[in-house]
């Protein structure tokens, strides 16, 4: 199989260099112009800052071969034989390029400008909900365009609230305190200290559940046809404990489980296999599942419409026998995974900035021992010489995964190619906070909750202690 992947942040850049090292043909297009993945429909178009651009556009160079995304579709308008080429693309915002070929005979994943602004448009993805998910509670959601109206909202509120902006340059932030007044003023000061950014792109506040039992089902399709569904539990805030900021996702464990468990019913009633007949190709569908441990009730975070969601899908390919071994097989119309198989992962950050600027460090070398080349997804890295360098355009320097038959062994495994990474000053969340117990929003202790409420079976063995079977 021959790829094209295509991408604007640059979320694909690691699948693409390893199915290179796999001795794949790859071509990246890169999308230059921010307007290319803006949908008329979200009104004002917010720039991009120049040296961001410039960033952002030196991933991977000196790594894999890269093209302007347009002329690479406009050369991939004639080639003779599409069906020897699978084409990628890393988010559903890429959809004007997908639109361009998705009338060829190309495998792949095709996004549309529905499924972007599916996602970006909350309301709508909520009312999905309201009508389609009977086991789903939805919370409430204040939206806002202006940063002042939304402290005077925060000065008043005996409710606790996450703050979620619009657009994916700006964080979520998560407060870290149960008192309403005193989580209202973290927000406030998230808010007074990001004004610019909030107000540019808008933001919802939306109700806390705390403390909230996450987890994630995904199911995926190929032509409309389900083959598989995988599970994640995932830690996001930047320290042990999940405590502090949001950094996307810090550690993950994901596996498949059988088609006829609990949690499909609830996460993916009749109206996503009608979704997913309506699309050509491969198709994703999620839905974050928020508990609430005091009450049982089951609230809906977000979904993923037709993308698939980053750090899981390198912890999925972790499974696989090779990446390329996962594309061919879901173009097959064949589950990828095999049962009883799972996969964790873990991200790697660079936390320090520049003192004048404020920006992730640029120019700084990234050493890593050959074995661990398997399970190392780099992401802010271009070859400079013979080294390789840091770009600077994120604080996200890559991500390890581990897979195995059991948490432990994925884990234990992720953990060792860990040690043989090597960043001057590079942070991750430790092997013991992966496996704690000791807090309620701990991985494991989701993984048993889930059992508890016979939500899912575990298809693998398990050798962690007190997890149940």
């Amino acid at each position: 199989m021959k790829y094209r992947i295509f991408t604007y942040y640059g979320d694909a850049l690691p699948i693409a260099q390893k199915l290179q090292q796999e001795g794949c043909e790859v071509v990246v297009g890169m999308v230059h112009d921010k307007a290319a993945i803006h949908s008329a429909r979200e009104g004002e178009l917010r720039l991009e800052n120049t040296e961001a651009k410039r960033r952002r556009l030196a991933l991977f160079d000196g790594l894999i071969e890269k093209r302007p995304a347009n002329l690479l579709i406009d050369e991939m308008r004639g080639y003779q034989n599409p069906e020897e080429y699978f084409v990628f693309f890393d988010r559903n915002h890429l959809f004007q390029f997908s639109d361009q070929i998705a009338d060829m005979p190309f495998h792949g994943n095709f996004p549309t400008e529905a499924d972007y602004l599916f996602e970006r448009e909350r309301d709508d993805a909520k009312q999905l909900v309201r009508e389609h998910y009977p086991r789903l509670h939805v919370p409430d959601v204040k939206p806002f365009d202006d940063v002042e109206e939304a402290l005077h909202f925060l000065n008043s509120t005996e409710q606790l609230w996450v703050l979620k902006g619009q657009d994916d340059s700006v964080k979520t932030f998560v407060p870290d305190v149960d008192d309403p007044k005193l989580a209202a003023t973290q927000i406030i000061e998230i808010l007074k200290e990001n004004k610019a950014a909030y107000d540019d792109s808008g933001f919802i506040l939306e109700e806390l559940i705390n403390p909230a039992i996450e987890i994630t089902p995904e199911k995926i399709y190929y032509d409309g046809v389900p083959l598989a569904v995988v599970l994640e539990f995932e830690n996001k805030p930047f320290g042990s404990g999940n405590i502090s900021i949001q950094t996307g996702c810090s550690q993950n464990l994901l596996f498949p489980i059988g088609m006829s468990d609990k949690i499909n019913a609830i996460a993916f009633p009749p109206i996503v296999d009608e979704m997913a007949k309506q699309h050509k190709g491969l198709f994703y569908w999620d839905a974050s599942l928020l508990i609430d441990k005091r009450t049982g009730k089951i609230y809906f975070g977000e979904f993923c419409s037709n993308r698939p969601g980053y750090n899981s899908l390198f912890t999925e390919l972790a499974q696989c026998p090779s990446v390329n071994d996962y594309f061919s097989s879901v173009a097959r119309k064949e589950s990828p995974f095999k049962l009883g198989t799972v996969a964790t992962s873990v991200l790697l950050l660079s936390p320090a900035t520049d003192e004048e600027t404020g920006r992730t460090a640029e120019g700084l070398r990234i050493d890593y021992k050959a074995e661990i080349e398997k399970n190392l997804w780099l992401w802010d890295v271009r070859r400079e010489r013979n080294r390789l360098v840091t770009v600077g355009d994120d604080w996200n320097l890559g991500v390890i995964t581990g897979a195995g038959d059991s948490i432990d062994q994925a884990v234990n495994s992720m953990y060792k190619s860990v040690d043989g990474f090597s960043f001057a000053g590079a942070y991750y969340r430790p092997k013991s906070d992966f496996l704690s117990l000791d807090y309620p929003t701990s991985i494991l202790n989701r993984v048993n909750y889930g059992l508890e409420k016979k939500l899912y079976q575990l298809p693998f063995n398990v050798r962690v202690a007190d997890i149940k079977k």
